[in-house]
């Protein structure tokens, strides 16, 4: 039997920790863009996918600006 690793990130907007195919990962691009691939280049963060969570995420300006590098 195989083993795979599967990566484990935090949500930005309430701190837990779930495995990658749990979560949205978002990057900024002159605004928040959802990259449904995964692939886009540049530092993402990553987010769960129910709406409280973007909403927390979206209002917190200064963990967004700490967390893009800005």
């Amino acid at each position: 039997m195989k083993r795979g690793h599967i990566p484990i990130r935090t949500c930005k907007g309430c701190g837990q920790k779930r495995p990658t195919t749990e979560l949205i990962r978002l990057i900024y691009d002159h605004g928040l863009r959802e990259d449904k691939d995964k692939c886009l280049p540049g530092r993402g963060v990553y987010c769960c996918q129910n709406g409280q969570c973007r909403l927390r995420l979206e209002k917190n300006k200064k963990g967004l600006r700490r967390a893009f590098r800005l």
